[in-house]
């Protein structure tokens, strides 16, 4: 398929993860991709993988001026911005309320949803007629996560930005959607990337399990494409059923 054909792209956390293999996808659908992170060289590397319709770009989401320079010199390099995938993101390290002091929190804050403004207003002025953005976002953006509320707070935060840049985007014939992972098996939690497959051998992950990066990645491409030409504003949940029900219940065994 060559849904991208001749579109240009930006994927920022493009060095590993669900953004290694959306950018990946975006090329074997026919896009010139920018691959955008903090980690050069890992974007590098990514490119490199790709071979010639890839670019690599240093950017640090949570800088404004980053951001343009990053969209500033894909302008530059290509004439044009069709779609991007606002990727990029941070974790930390948290287990629970306690563990969240405020550096933590400043810096989940400054990455996840400074990050997301940043590269809306970077992209917004130049995304081309019929373009699309889409941001990653989490399950934790649209339930709380105990074990680390202000990452939860970030994604929860990224999701009304999305909502209320619509209109902002929908002036320039463009959408803006937003993906909420649940689990997902990727550098970020320890687990080393994978080989892309075709998509029709993606594995069905089981009820409530954990995805890969590539099962995140089309999503994001389906919701670039034309054939999501009718979803715009949404948050969209991929998460084997995660939150779809009551978590099974343990009733006390005994008497």
């Amino acid at each position: 398929m060559t849904r991208f054909a001749g579109k240009v792209v930006i994927v920022t956390g493009g060095a590993s993860g669900i953004g290694r293999a959306a950018a990946i996808r975006f090329a074997q659908e026919g896009a010139t991709v920018f691959v955008a992170d903090l980690n050069l060289a890992g974007a590098q590397a990514v490119a490199s993988e790709i071979g010639a319709a890839a670019h690599a770009v240093h950017v640090d989401v949570a800088s404004m001026a980053s951001n343009q320079a990053m969209v500033d010199a894909v302008m530059a390099a290509a004439g044009r911005l069709d779609v991007a995938f606002l990727n990029a993101g941070y974790y930390g390290d948290a287990d629970g309320l306690d563990t969240v002091d405020e550096a933590l929190f400043d810096r989940l804050i400054a990455i996840n949803l400074k990050g997301t403004f940043n590269g809306i207003k970077a992209v917004q002025p130049v995304i081309a007629d019929g373009g699309a953005v889409v941001v990653t976002a989490s399950a934790a953006g649209v339930i709380g996560h105990p074990a680390n509320p202000a990452y939860s707070a970030a994604k929860h935060g990224i999701v009304g930005l999305v909502k209320s840049c619509v209109t902002a985007f929908a002036e320039r014939g463009a959408r803006i959607n937003t993906i909420c992972p649940g689990g997902v098996l990727t550098p970020l939690i320890g687990v080393p990337d994978v080989a892309i497959v075709p998509p029709g051998d993606l594995a069905r992950v089981p009820l409530r399990g954990m995805g890969g990066a590539q099962h995140v990645a089309e999503v994001a491409l389906w919701l670039a494409s034309p054939a999501a030409g009718f979803i715009n504003g949404q948050a969209q949940v991929v998460d084997a059923a995660l939150l779809s029900t009551f978590a099974p219940v343990m009733l006390p065994v005994g008497p």
